[in-house]
């Protein structure tokens, strides 16, 4: 027998397989984020991974619609697989109003794109965020950037920042410079701004009918200040947006470190449902953005009628993983327990059963090996302590444990272990 083709015995394309050192990385991460979101008063929530498909392109936008995996059950109803969490939540709410508001929930868990895979980009990815529903106090919007910011501490990136916008400024700034009705594809040239060079941003704006004028004036407007000169830049285009901003800055000037905190207008995000602060963070010299995340305050009315403030971020898992540097945990085996024959093997599983109701883990070799290949199986898989209980040992009562660490041998009477 050949067995499976080459092709297939690997992952479908943009997927992959967690080995154990990279899955107990994987919940290493999961444990550190939850624990952050916790701390904040966030519970946890999960959904189903397929969606009714009207459910996922409702306020999607055909970029996003384009990379929802789509298909048909046997019954004929048009299904997809989720593309973030946030739309599945504003379907949960829809039909949850009871709830008390605000609601504070966080998701860890598996999320689908059928974009094109790179570095960075998969078509099955984790995502870790949060959703704060039921608010429009600038306060909740310092809160979520508050949380953010932990949990990319907590993850322990420590070379990271923060780039906020307002999608209500680059409108105003539109509205202004009379180029309103070309916001779709100036909103596309911006949020290419941090990827591709200075003339390619601008031959998008200018191949969807903007002036190489305002395009230039557009894109050297859509540059990095402080948070501080973003107030001024805000009330200039809008007394109103200005002052919501102020707030904002002053929760967050009480709360977090300032400078992890840019203004950036090229920040607009690619979904369309976001409709006020928008920001994505970056850690390092790691030049995808690793979360991101807005105020989505129409959202939710387009599942349940209900007009219902909110805002959240997601973080991509594995972004983060690579960009901290966590990819492979270790997890050593405690115990590895060699018998030499089955008259032994009452007494390997009763050590083995004492070990493990103490929180070790503990392997009791099936037999299969002789003593050297057993030796070298437990140095390959990590094993800490090596446990040898022959003819010898159990004539003076006596199990052999010896720290393969340490290199030393003791032994410990077999009675202890069978109490």
């Amino acid at each position: 027998m050949s067995g499976l083709p080459d092709h297939l015995r690997r992952p479908v394309r943009g997927m992959r397989d967690w080995l154990p050192p990279q899955y107990y990385a994987l919940r290493h991460m999961e444990e550190v984020l939850c624990k952050v979101a916790e701390s904040f008063g966030y519970r946890r929530v999960e959904t189903p991974v397929v969606e009714h498909f009207e459910v996922l392109a409702k306020k999607a936008g055909q970029d996003v619609i384009n990379e929802i995996y789509y298909f048909k059950d046997k019954a004929g109803r048009d299904l997809g697989l989720r593309f973030d969490m946030t739309v599945p939540v504003a379907r949960v709410l829809s039909y949850n109003l009871e709830l008390p508001r605000p609601v504070r929930w966080y998701y860890f868990t598996k999320v689908f794109r059928y974009d094109e895979p790179q570095h960075g980009r998969y078509r099955e990815f984790y995502q870790f965020g949060v959703e704060l529903v039921g608010s429009s106090s600038p306060r909740a919007d310092a809160e979520v950037i508050q949380l953010l910011i932990a949990s990319l501490e907590a993850a322990g990136a420590s070379n990271f920042y923060v780039r906020i916008n307002d999608r209500r400024a680059v409108d105003k700034l539109l509205e202004h410079l009379g180029v309103a009705p070309y916001r779709d594809i100036i909103y596309k040239a911006l949020d290419k701004k941090l990827k591709l060079p200075r003339e390619d941003v601008i031959k998008i704006m200018t191949g969807g009918g903007v002036s190489k004028e305002i395009a230039e004036e557009i894109y050297n407007t859509a540059t990095e200040i402080t948070i501080q000169e973003a107030v001024e830049l805000l009330y200039k285009l809008d007394k109103a947006l200005g002052a919501s901003y102020e707030k904002i800055v002053k929760y967050l000037e009480a709360s977090v470190p300032m400078e992890r905190l840019k203004f950036d207008m090229s920040i607009v995000r690619g979904l369309d449902y976001y409709t006020g602060i928008v920001f994505e963070a970056f850690v390092g010299e790691y030049k995808l953005a690793v979360g991101g995340g807005g105020r989505y305050d129409d959202l939710l009315e387009l599942y349940s009628g209900v007009k219902t403030p909110a805002l959240g971020f997601a973080i991509g898992v594995e972004r983060l993983m690579e960009a901290v540097g966590i990819q492979n945990v270790e997890r050593p085996l405690d115990y590895y327990i060699y018998i030499f024959d089955d008259d032994a093997y009452k007494y390997a599983a009763a050590v083995a059963k004492k070990l493990r109701t103490e929180g070790y883990s503990v392997v009791v070799e099936l037999g299969e090996k002789g003593l050297k290949d057993a030796f070298e199986y437990a140095l390959k898989v990590g094993a800490r302590h090596i446990i040898i209980i022959g003819r010898k040992e159990l004539e003076k009562g006596v199990i052999k444990v010896r720290d393969l660490e340490k290199r030393i041998e003791v032994e410990k009477p077999l009675s202890q272990f069978l109490a």
